[in-house]
Parts: structure tokens; sequence; C-alpha cells
């Protein structure tokens, strides 16, 4: 008897226990592929930000030294041997060196290897090195190798730490030594400029380009040796004594063997996922510079490794992790098959929100954190077919900073960066949650002030963004705002001409002097300015 009571349990048991199963293991597989897929793609596209970062730091070294080999003051000097001139050289060299703040020393040594002009970065506090203290450089690698080059050709040194004395320097300093020959009038060769380049600053942006991926960022030289890692490993292995081997051919020896065959790509390995691209330093920058440029090594050997490496055992928690999430679905769907079923969705509707969230990070600037054009526009369609529906007024601010370029051009991008955020806050403190403003792109914004009860409220506030971002400051420079408005149904009853009609204001404003707020006229297209000057 009790064996017939169980016969239909063991008969049909199995075959229903077998489709969570099956649904489960399905699931499980289509889940990690997802997972690898997804840490592939971020991983890649980590790799190519932090390749961007290394290209443009060297490049913009490499243009300032050939900047400032075609000074003229130093021109005029190695035609007149004018020593007067030396203070005038020395004067922009601290310029160049307070303002972009990655040069730990620049130089000028004549043909006999003799520092000239000699400035000093001295952790932020620059300064011009009398000439009792001028070293005599001539024995040097990085001063024989740059006077070899003819003219055009500009000389990068391997990454390593700063030496000082016969010993590493304390604390490290990360250095690139980059120069060019100089020349006088009739051709003869004079020396050199030579800038030593505080490579930390490129690497910690590496670092930081990389911080958006799960992966750790790393930077390898041509030997495989760290320049940028976690901690383990250690970097700069070739420089101290006993650490020789402390590099990617002993840290994963498939890894090394794939980023030797190709130029970029992934491997998975005991040791995690490598996502890697070969870059040329050199001949990525004799591409952008369009001259000649020698280094410390054979140009072909003259490589490094841009690396971004998800350690085995993070990939293996991400995989338990799911794992144990389905094996819990799988109990519970063994005892009621519904609830397995919401389970699935669950995890269905996890994604969607993931797809979702990162749906709206694409709708915001990455720099300001405000929203972004696609997001603005998408924001003013709605509003403007609400407010026709409704009866409603709403008003359409154009902005154009005036004088970004100047602090952007003097104080570099990062200070003109932190203008842009600067003015974002602004607008967005002066606004309604009704309100929306947005980054247009390059230093253009937009505000748009929804129900309002007359067009003079526009004006208004539109006057009161434009005084607090005179009232702000960097560095002492200030910058203005040029604004354009125009209002529905006051000046436009379409779209298309509302948005001419804010943008026509606007550059009135321009026109008009600049810092102003200009209303756009009544449809017959004239347009009323107030014109506000700076007290």
């Amino acid at each position: 008897m009790l064996k017939t009571t169980w016969k239909p349990f063991w008969t049909f048991f199995p075959w229903l226990a077998a489709v969570p199963v099956v649904i489960l293991v399905l699931i499980y597989r289509w889940e990690m592929a997802a997972f690898y897929q997804n840490l592939g793609r971020d991983e890649a596209l980590a790799v190519d930000a932090q390749t961007e970062v290394v290209t443009q730091w060297l490049h913009e070294a490499v243009a300032d030294v050939l900047i400032l080999t075609a000074q003229n003051e130093l021109s005029d000097f190695l035609d007149t041997g004018d020593r007067s001139l030396l203070p005038r050289i020395a004067r922009e060299y601290l310029a160049v060196c307070r303002n972009r703040e990655v040069y730990d020393q620049l130089r000028y040594l004549d043909e006999r290897g003799r520092e000239v002009v000699r400035v000093n970065f001295n952790a932020g506090q620059p300064a011009v090195v009398p000439d009792t203290a001028l070293q005599d450089k001539r024995g040097r690698y990085y001063f024989t190798d740059a006077m070899a080059l003819d003219a055009g050709g500009v000389y990068v040194s391997p990454l390593d730490l700063n030496i000082e004395n016969g010993a590493i320097e304390i604390p490290y300093k990360s250095m690139i030594r980059i120069g060019a020959p100089v020349f006088d009038a009739r051709g003869r060769k004079r020396g050199v400029v030579l800038v030593n380049f505080l490579a930390q600053t490129m690497l910690d942006a590496v670092a930081k380009a990389g911080l958006a991926s799960p992966g750790d960022p790393m930077l390898l030289n041509g030997e495989g040796y760290w320049l940028l890692s976690p901690n383990p490993p250690p970097s700069w292995g070739f420089m101290f004594p006993g650490q020789e081997e402390i590099r990617m051919q002993s840290f994963s020896p498939p890894a090394w063997a794939a980023m030797n065959q190709a130029p970029s790509g992934q491997v998975n390995t005991e040791a995690g996922l490598f996502t890697f691209r070969v870059v040329h330093p050199l001949a990525e920058l004799e591409r952008s510079v369009g001259e000649a440029v020698a280094g410390g090594d054979a140009a072909a050997a003259y490589r490094w490794f841009v690396i971004s490496h998800v350690a085995r055992a993070r990939i293996d928690r991400s995989r338990t992790e799911i794992l144990a999430r389905l094996s819990l679905v799988g109990a519970i769907l063994l005892i009621l098959i519904a609830v397995g079923v919401r389970a699935v969705s669950v995890v269905r509707l996890e994604r969607q929100r993931h797809h979702d969230r990162l749906e709206r990070m694409a709708r915001v600037d990455a720099l300001t954190g405000i929203a972004n054009r696609a997001a603005f526009e998408d924001r003013l369609d709605e509003e403007f077919e609400r407010s026709r529906r409704h009866d409603r007024r709403f008003a359409l601010l154009y902005l154009d900073l005036d004088g970004f370029k100047a602090i952007n051009d003097t104080q570099g991008h990062q200070a003109g960066d932190r203008v842009l955020r600067d003015v974002a806050d602004t607008l967005t403190s002066n606004c309604r949650s009704v309100d929306l403003a947005a980054r247009f792109g390059g230093d253009e914004f937009v505000l748009l002030l929804s129900e309002l009860p007359e067009i003079a409220q526009a004006k208004a506030i539109a006057e009161k963004v434009r005084e607090r971002i005179v009232a702000l400051r960097w560095n002492g420079r200030a910058v203005s705002a040029s604004i354009g408005i125009a209002g529905f149904p006051d000046h436009a009853d379409s779209l298309p001409e509302l948005i001419r009609l804010a943008d026509a204001a606007m550059y009135s404003s321009k026109k008009a002097g600049k810092n102003r707020v200009t209303l756009a006229a009544k449809p017959l297209g004239q347009v009323l300015q107030s014109s506000i000057e700076v007290s």
C-alpha cells in the first residue's frame, strides 16, 4: 500500500521538479552571459577612457615644450647673447610652471649642457633658481639624447622615479623628461629646452578614469613592470633591488602572453579578467604633433600597457551571488511554482531598472550634473504641449557666458570646468521645482521657466541669475552672462519660433555689449532690450 501511495509521486515529481531546475539552469547561464557581457563592455570603456587620458596628458606636455622652444625671448637671446633677456625667459617659465602645476622643473640648457635658466615647482611654490645654483648636466642621458635631435624633434624619456644624488627621491616623484633642441637664426643648435613632467598627475587621472568600472586600473611599461597598480602588486619593481621579478610575467603569464600578441583585447585567466590596450606613446605623439619624437628606448620598445583588471575573487563573488539567488528561487519553486515565476519577474524587473538607470544617466551632463541637451529638448516638447492644452505661460532663457574662454585659456581646462559647474549650481539654485536648467554645450546654458503668471517674472529671474553669475569669482577672475528670453504665448505660438527668438535675443545681448538680459519682441520680431551694467 505504501509503495502504491508513493508511486504517483515518484512518477510525476521528477518530471515536475525538472521543469524549474532546467529553467533555473538556463537562467543562470543567461545571467552569467549577461554578467560577462556587461563586465567586458564596462571594462573596455574604462580602458578606452584611460588610454585617452594618457595620450592627452603626453600631447599637452609635448606641445608645451614645443611652444617654449619658440619663445620670442629665447630666440632673441640665442641670436644676441643678451643676458638681460634671461629674467624674461624665466618669468614665462614661472607662468607655465604655476598655471600647469605638472612640471617639476623647466630649464634651458646651452649646447655644453650648462643650465642657463631653471625654474623649480617647489611643491606649488615655483621659484627661479639663482645663477649660483645652476648645474652642469652635460653627462646626463636626457641632455645628450635631446641634443642629438634635429630641428623639430622631441625627446621623451622613460617613465620612472626621480633620482637625486644617486638615490630615489623621497617622497617618490614619477617623472618623464621631455626636451627639444633650440636653434639660433643661423640654424646653429644652441641647446635644449627641457621639462620634468610630474607623471603622477597623469597616473592619478588614469586611476580616476577607471573608477566607473569594476576593475582596478593598471599601467605597465614595455617590460611588464607596474607604473600604476593596486596593492598588491607594488609598482616600480625595476627600480628597487630584490623586486626585479615583480612584474606581469610572473603575476599572470597567460595575460602577459595575450598582451604581447594583440594591440588590444580581453583575456580571462586564473588571476581574473584583464582588459588591455597597448599604447605606443612616441608613435602617438608623432601623429599628434607632426614632429619626430625620440625616447630613451627604441621607438618600437617604448610601449605601455593600459589595463583594467577584475580579480578572480571578485568575479567568483558575483557568480556566487547569482548562484545563491537562483538556488533560493529554486527551493521556493519546488514548493510553489508561482513563487518561482515571481522570482524570475523580480530578476527581470531588476535588470529593467538597471537599464532605466543607465538611460537616466545618459540624460545628465557629465561635467555639471544638470540636464543635457537631449533631456531638455524632451522636457521642452512636453511643456509646450502641456501649456498649449491648458492655456499656460512658460519662458525659455538662453544663456551664453562672457569671458569664459579667457579663464579657460589662461587658467587651464580644470579652472574652466569649475566655472561651468559653479554656473550650473547657480542656475539650479535659482530654479523652482517645476523649472529645468540644462547645459546645451560649451558655455551655453538654458532655463525652462514653467507656469509663469506673466513674462515679467521671467525677466526678473534672468536678472537675478545674471547678477549671481557676475558675483562669482575664480582666482580673482569673473564671467558674465548674455541672456535672451522668449515666452509662450507672449512672443511665439510655435516651439521652433520660440527657440529662434530666445536664441536671437541672446545674440542681441552679445551684440549690445554682453552682460545683459534681452527680452524677445512681440511676434513682429522686434527685440526690446534691457541693459544692465555691472556696478
